[in-house]
Protein backbone atom coordinates (compact mmCIF):
# COMPACT_ATOMS: atom_id res chain seq x y z
CA UNK A 1 0.00 0.00 0.00
CA UNK A 2 2.07 2.61 -1.32
CA UNK A 3 0.59 6.54 -0.91
CA UNK A 4 0.99 8.95 -4.31
CA UNK A 5 2.20 12.35 -4.09
CA UNK A 6 -0.64 13.12 -6.11
CA UNK A 7 -3.47 11.56 -3.73
CA UNK A 8 -1.52 13.53 -0.62
CA UNK A 9 -1.62 17.11 -2.29
CA UNK A 10 -5.91 17.19 -2.33
CA UNK A 11 -5.47 16.72 1.44
CA UNK A 12 -5.40 19.57 4.47
CA UNK A 13 -2.11 20.02 6.54
CA UNK A 14 -3.69 18.85 9.63
CA UNK A 15 -4.50 15.79 7.89
CA UNK A 16 -1.08 15.43 6.61
CA UNK A 17 0.43 15.65 9.93
CA UNK A 18 -2.08 12.95 11.34
CA UNK A 19 -1.06 10.71 8.51
CA UNK A 20 2.77 11.21 9.32
CA UNK A 21 1.96 10.61 12.90
CA UNK A 22 0.63 7.26 12.09
CA UNK A 23 3.00 6.16 9.74
CA UNK A 24 5.76 7.00 12.03
CA UNK A 25 3.71 5.21 14.75
CA UNK A 26 3.51 2.24 12.31
CA UNK A 27 7.44 2.70 11.44
CA UNK A 28 8.20 2.26 14.84
CA UNK A 29 6.70 -0.85 15.54
CA UNK A 30 7.29 -2.21 12.59
CA UNK A 31 11.27 -1.86 13.40
CA UNK A 32 11.09 -3.41 16.48
CA UNK A 33 8.84 -6.27 15.09
CA UNK A 34 12.57 -6.59 13.07
CA UNK A 35 14.77 -6.51 15.60
CA UNK A 36 12.90 -9.43 17.38
CA UNK A 37 12.52 -11.09 14.03
CA UNK A 38 9.02 -11.51 14.08
CA UNK A 39 8.65 -8.99 10.89
CA UNK A 40 7.88 -11.29 7.52
CA UNK A 41 7.80 -8.77 5.33
CA UNK A 42 10.72 -6.05 5.57
CA UNK A 43 9.88 -4.05 2.54
CA UNK A 44 7.41 -2.21 5.24
CA UNK A 45 10.00 -0.42 6.22
CA UNK A 46 11.43 1.14 3.16
CA UNK A 47 7.76 1.81 1.88
CA UNK A 48 7.05 3.91 5.38
CA UNK A 49 9.92 5.54 5.08
CA UNK A 50 9.30 6.85 1.26
CA UNK A 51 5.80 7.18 2.06
CA UNK A 52 7.12 9.66 5.24
CA UNK A 53 9.76 11.60 2.64
CA UNK A 54 6.32 11.92 0.14
CA UNK A 55 4.17 13.52 3.19
CA UNK A 56 7.04 15.96 4.33
CA UNK A 57 7.65 17.01 0.91
CA UNK A 58 3.28 17.97 0.40
CA UNK A 59 3.61 19.60 3.54
CA UNK A 60 6.91 21.59 2.11
CA UNK A 61 5.33 22.46 -0.87
CA UNK A 62 2.45 23.74 0.88
CA UNK A 63 4.59 25.70 3.61
CA UNK A 64 5.87 27.54 0.66
CA UNK A 65 3.14 28.15 -1.01
CA UNK A 66 1.43 29.76 2.16
CA UNK A 67 -1.47 26.77 2.44
CA UNK A 68 -2.29 27.32 6.32
CA UNK A 69 0.93 25.63 7.58
CA UNK A 70 1.72 27.10 10.29
CA UNK A 71 5.34 28.40 11.11
CA UNK A 72 6.24 28.36 7.10
CA UNK A 73 5.29 31.78 5.97
CA UNK A 74 7.35 34.78 7.64
CA UNK A 75 10.42 35.31 6.26
CA UNK A 76 13.55 35.47 7.33
CA UNK A 77 14.61 39.14 8.64
CA UNK A 78 17.29 41.28 6.86
CA UNK A 79 20.93 41.09 8.16
CA UNK A 80 22.03 44.58 9.80
CA UNK A 81 25.24 46.04 8.93
CA UNK A 82 28.04 45.75 12.31
CA UNK A 83 28.71 49.41 13.88
CA UNK A 84 32.10 49.63 13.67
CA UNK A 85 33.21 47.03 10.96
CA UNK A 86 33.66 50.06 8.29
CA UNK A 87 36.08 49.56 5.28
Amino acid sequence: MSITAKDLRGNEPDELRRTLRKIEEDLFKNRMKKVTNQLENTMVIRQARRDIARINTVLGDKRRAGVGVAGGSTPAPAPTATPGKEK
